[in-house]
């Protein structure tokens, strides 16, 4: 099909090829990694019922990384005394009055790092009551493949915003100290605490860059490839005299952040059934669940800061249940404390950013397996679960609480079936 279709001349003829107003940006990421570790573990019997474990242990990473691109090349015949093809018949500049296509180029770049992982961690057991718990570990994150491709995006309709790939991108590193107690109530009864900091060097982040429009010729984007939109806003901010390409447009691009973002966060967590309050009144089964997450997270350095996007700075799950008598039923409250969504710079704003509101949602889930409740085992289950009963609606807003960006209410969800066995 390839072959039939010529496939190839049409796309070395395309002006919208890897890159460009299309905002399609295809390409190549191959990444070779080779590692080794070294681990130990032990276990140490302290007295007749406490034991500590023991773990510790480095790995050696080492990753080839190719990343390659379609960049989409103008041809410099098409421009001819300051105007450039397309444009009228007059002004198509090839012999067989067309424009002459654009050079079709593929750029790889080869890289090559390596990064030493250690870790270690520590348990120790009180018997079969509680265990406290310690570790320490280095890790590496490699960024978004999708930002390491080379090609360049101009897609606003104002043509003042574009995107640019950064496939000189570095993995960021993080440097991670955990710390947890758990004590165990009696069957299936906890109560944990845990706490945790993370130390991350080179995380990514939106830069936001101010160039001249032509800048963007080298990615096949000119003032030709614009549509109509965008040629008309393009030179409706030339000043007089001043050709379109020379107009400032900005530039975004994914980039590593100097400094450290440094994120803490606690943790509590508590399954605890209530048999030993009710079973007085002659009721058992009951329960309740519950878990609660706090962050605080803080960029440092010079431009603009890191910050981990989409962590709430709390959030929180309460549960009820009950399991008896053939029948499980759980009514649950999740909450999400609203956080930032994108990096900054967004829509060509310097420092805005798009963050989510606050969001809770009521959940019930329950099943009555009638094969129990009449002593049948042939019987089937019901099941009924109601999904955002109180029908909440998500929504984010742009730099300011009245700037609604989007809203999605999704309503009520109730689902009922019925299953079984024979």
């Amino acid at each position: 099909m390839k072959a039939a279709t010529g496939y190839d001349r049409l796309l070395a003829g395309a002006t919208e090829t890897g890159s460009g107003t299309s905002g399609a940006n295809g390409g190549l990421i191959r990444e070779k990694v080779t590692g080794t570790f070294i681990e130990g573990n032990g276990i140490i019997d302290v007295n007749d019922t406490d034991t500590l474990r023991v773990n510790a242990g480095v790995r050696y990473v080492r990753t080839q990384q190719i990343v390659g691109g379609r960049t989409s090349i103008p041809d410099p015949r098409n421009t001819r005394g300051g105007v450039t093809c397309p444009g009228s018949t007059a002004n198509n500049f090839a012999l067989d009055g067309s424009c002459y296509p654009v050079t079709v180029a593929f750029a790889e770049t080869n890289r090559l790092y390596s990064n030493f992982l250690p870790s270690a961690s520590v348990a120790y057991s009180f018997g079969n009551k509680a265990v406290a718990r310690g570790s320490i570990s280095r890790t590496m994150t490699r960024p978004d493949p999708n930002q390491l491709l080379p090609g360049a995006s101009f897609t606003s309709p104002s043509a003042d915003v574009g995107n640019l790939g950064n496939n000189a991108l570095n993995p960021y590193i993080s440097n991670n100290i955990d710390l947890g107690f758990e004590y165990y109530t009696g069957g299936e009864g906890v109560i944990a605490f845990a706490a945790f900091r993370k130390s991350i060097t080179g995380f990514t982040v939106n830069g936001l860059t101010t160039v001249p429009f032509s800048t963007l010729e080298q990615y096949g984007i000119t003032f030709a490839t614009l549509t109509q939109a965008q040629q008309l806003a393009l030179a409706s901010r030339a000043p007089a005299g001043t050709p379109p390409e020379q107009v400032l447009v900005q530039v975004q691009q994914q980039v590593n952040a100097n400094g450290k973002l440094k994120v803490n966060g606690l943790e509590f967590q508590v399954t605890q059934p209530l048999d030993f309050l009710t079973q007085f009144i002659g009721v058992t089964g009951f329960g309740v669940q519950g878990n609660l997450t706090l962050i605080d997270q803080k960029g440092e350095g010079t431009g603009a800061p890191a910050i981990a996007l989409g962590v709430a700075p709390t959030t929180y799950t309460a549960t009820g249940y009950y399991e008896g008598h053939g029948l499980s039923a759980r009514l649950t409250y999740t909450f999400n404390e609203g956080s930032q969504a994108s990096g900054l710079n967004q829509n060509g704003l310097p420092n805005a950013a798009i963050f989510g509101r606050d969001y809770g949602q009521l959940d019930f889930s329950g099943n009555l397996d009638l094969g129990k409740v009449f002593g049948n085992s042939y019987m089937p289950t019901l099941v009924v679960n109601v999904i955002n009963i109180t029908k909440e609606a998500q929504s984010s807003y742009f730099q300011f609480p009245n700037a609604t960006f989007n809203q999605y209410q999704p309503g009520r969800t109730l689902l009922v079936g019925i299953r079984g066995r024979f």
